[in-house]
């Protein structure tokens, strides 16, 4: 016969190991068109060259940064640019390097629209899996501190023989108290003034406490 106190089996493998490594999510490359790869490589070439032209036109020289990027040449369309003469040669290489940036953003897209669509899919069902198993763990934990509080119950009384017990202990309590014939007369519950007296015939009689101080000046 099996403990029905144990908790049900788990539906996966024991969630007090390591979660179980995904394999990581690889995307096929995405082939550009022979005509656009050979459209974009020679536009950039071209804007390459551009651009070193119009910066040897500005003067003073122009400074590079240690990352071999010329400094002083504002964002197309910035506040900067717009103050920037028209004849500034500046303003044509801020266009080249705007103009460049959107073509290779036009380039990568591809690829990065591919990627996000075969790696999202993979990413929620591995975050899915790792909720899944976190939210069996707490369920267990649930469930192991239930039969533990059952055992701990086990050894006590229930509610109905807690009131059992009462009862008894209760009707023990009321119960009416009688005179003997070898002591005092007892004070009666719920009658104040009042002593119950053992008659000699064998009845218990209630008297007041005048009639009681009598008796007892008699028997001394």
């Amino acid at each position: 016969m099996t403990d029905q106190t144990q908790p049900p089996p788990p539906d996966h493998t024991d969630p007090t190991d390591p979660i179980r490594p995904t394999d990581p999510v690889v995307v096929d490359p995405i082939e550009l068109d022979p005509a656009e790869r050979r459209a974009h490589r020679s536009t950039a070439r071209w804007a390459a060259d551009r651009f070193v032209t119009v910066l040897r036109r500005i003067t003073p020289a122009v400074v590079f940064d240690r990352w071999g990027q010329p400094m002083g040449i504002p964002d197309y369309g910035c506040p900067a640019f717009a103050l920037l003469p028209p004849e500034d040669p500046r303003r044509e290489a801020a266009l080249i390097t705007a103009a460049e940036a959107w073509r290779q953003s036009a380039e990568d897209a591809p690829a990065r629209i591919h990627a996000t669509v075969h790696t999202e899919p993979a990413l929620g069902q591995r975050a899915r899996d790792t909720w899944e198993l976190q939210r069996d763990d707490a369920e267990r934990a649930d469930w192991q501190r239930l039969v533990r509080d059952v055992r701990s119950w086990a050894n006590h009384p229930t509610a109905v023989q807690r009131d059992a017990l009462r009862a008894r202990r209760e009707r023990a309590a009321a119960r009416t108290p009688a005179a003997s014939p070898t002591w005092p007369p007892v004070a009666v519950p719920g009658r104040p003034g009042y002593h119950r007296h053992l008659t000699g015939d064998g009845h218990q009689v209630d008297r007041p406490d005048t009639d009681t101080g009598t008796d007892l000046a008699e028997s001394a």
